[in-house]
């Protein structure tokens, strides 16, 4: 497998907001929409797929075929089933994809158990968390491989997140996943609920909403600004 992203195939399983997040990362860095493959059940994501110019299918089995690299972005509770129709599909390869999982809360042993329940050669895999601000390319990342990912991997499933996130992080116990779902994964949830509560405080004593929200807006903005030196 080559190690640049923009010489291999890569399929996504599902085509929810977070594949096409991606999706939007690699085409910004000149990755050929060519070379990207989704598989995505619902109508109405897979014309937003086709929308940005990349190949789409309903068949898992097609979109990963001759994949190098294949994202798994599905619900967590219908993962199950598509690893071990995957592993069933991948009988005739000469060598398996590199698997990245953003399925949360699915570990890579239940992973790797699915893809080699029939008796099958189970994939490298990396688990990955994200977080919503991927969506505008400003996203934190947490990523944990199992034993057998390589270097080289490890760089690909790097440069592949790096994409959409500001922060990409490996850690080296995969229950770290979880500390970095509390932290950037459900960090913004938590940074804009402590916002609004600002601007309801304020309002309620006396500013408009519009001055509240431009104020607390900035409040949270300035601190992250580089300094100024002083002259």
């Amino acid at each position: 497998m080559s190690t640049s992203l923009e010489k291999i195939k890569i399929s996504f399983i599902g085509g929810g907001n977070m594949a096409a997040a991606i999706i939007g990362g690699l085409l910004s860095k000149n990755i050929s929409a060519d070379n990207i493959y989704v598989s995505e059940p619902w109508d109405v994501n897979r014309q937003k797929m086709a929308a940005m110019g990349v190949k789409t299918t309903t068949c898992n089995k097609q979109a990963s075929n001759d994949a190098d690299i294949i994202i798994i972005a599905v619900k967590p509770q219908v993962t199950k089933d598509v690893c071990e129709e995957l592993g069933a599909a991948w009988t005739d390869r000469q060598s398996l994809p590199l698997i990245i999982s953003i399925s949360a809360g699915i570990t890579l042993s239940s992973i790797s158990q699915w893809f080699s329940v029939n008796g099958n050669e189970a994939p490298h895999i990396v688990r990955v968390m994200p977080n919503t601000p991927a969506l505008v390319g400003e996203g934190a990342s947490g990523l944990y491989a199992d034993a057998n990912v390589t270097g080289d991997e490890k760089e690909l499933a790097t440069a592949l997140m790096s994409t959409v996130s500001k922060a990409t992080e490996w850690v080296d116990r995969e229950e770290l996943l979880d500390v970095v779902t509390a932290l950037s994964g459900s960090g913004p949830a938590y940074f804009f609920d402590f916002v609004e509560h600002m601007i309801s405080s304020a309002t309620s004593l006396g500013l408009s909403e519009e001055q509240a929200t431009r104020l607390a807006k900035q409040t949270c903005f300035a601190p992250m600004a580089p300094p100024t030196p002083l002259s």
